[in-house]
């Protein structure tokens, strides 16, 4: 197969970096209510499906750095689903991918 848990990561975090920018505009913006459009945080650097979520939702997500969100049918690899919700599943990173993904974290980062 060729993925390896430091590539998935990697891809993930990308992701996450991406969402936490359209995140701090949401905020800037005052759309703390609505749903906004995030990308899907899975591990394929191809993958360009965007989900709609409230920023609040976005928050729950990231109150563990070893979940992501990605869209139904995205999760893959050494994941748990934490939740399924309306156009977008939870999912946290297991394993050695799961630390990997902890250290990449930008909000752990200080």
């Amino acid at each position: 197969m060729g993925r390896s848990a430091e590539r998935a990561a990697t891809n993930e975090a990308r992701f996450r970096q991406a969402n936490e920018q359209i995140h701090e505009k949401v905020i800037e913006l005052g759309a703390w209510d609505g749903r906004a459009p995030y990308l899907c945080e899975c591990e394929d650097e191809r993958c360009t499906i965007v989900v709609l979520l409230a920023a609040a939702e976005y928050e729950d997500v990231r109150s563990d750095a070893r979940r992501f969100l990605v869209a139904p049918g995205h999760e893959d690899g050494d994941t748990r689903v934490v939740g399924r919700h309306d156009g977008f599943t939870v999912i946290e990173k297991m394993g050695e991918e799961g630390r990997l993904v902890e250290e990449l974290d930008p909000r752990s980062a200080t």
